[in-house]
C-alpha cells in the first residue's frame, strides 16, 4: 500500500479544521439535520435556473424525505430566515420557495472556505 501524501493528509486536516467553523454558526444546528442542507440547496439550485420550485413540487421529491417531513423542514428554513415563500401571478394558490439572502450569505461563506482550504 502507497505511503499516504502528506500535503494531502494536511489539506483534509485544515478542511476539517474550516469546516469546524462552520459548525460554530447559529444556524449549524438545522443545517445538520438530515437532507436540510440538500433541500436547501436543491430550492438554491432550482431558483438560479430561473425555474424556483413551487411548495407541491418539492413536497413530492421522495429522494428529500416524506411529505411531513420536507414541510417541516421547509418551515424551519423558512423560520430560520434561509427561504421565503412568493407567489405566482396566475396562481394564488401557488407558493413559490425561494432562497433569502441569509442562504445566499451562507452558501458564500462555504465557498470561501473551500477556496481557503485551496491555498
Amino acid at each position: 500500500m502507497p505511503k499516504p501524501k502528506k500535503e494531502l493528509v494536511e489539506l483534509y486536516l485544515r478542511f476539517r479544521w474550516l469546516l469546524g467553523a462552520l459548525k460554530d454558526l447559529p444556524e449549524a444546528d438545522l443545517l445538520s439535520t438530515p437532507n436540510t442542507e440538500a433541500l436547501l440547496a436543491e430550492i438554491a439550485q432550482a431558483w438560479k435556473r430561473g425555474e424556483p420550485y413551487p411548495m407541491y413540487k418539492l413536497l413530492i421529491r421522495r429522494d428529500l424525505g416524506h411529505i411531513n417531513t420536507i414541510r417541516k423542514r421547509i418551515n424551519q428554513l423558512r423560520e430560520a430566515g434561509f427561504v421565503d415563500f412568493e407567489g405566482v401571478e396566475d396562481d394564488a394558490r401557488v407558493k413559490l420557495v425561494v432562497p433569502t439572502q441569509k442562504a445566499l450569505k451562507y452558501f458564500s461563506a462555504y465557498a470561501s472556505l473551500i477556496r481557503e482550504v485551496g491555498k
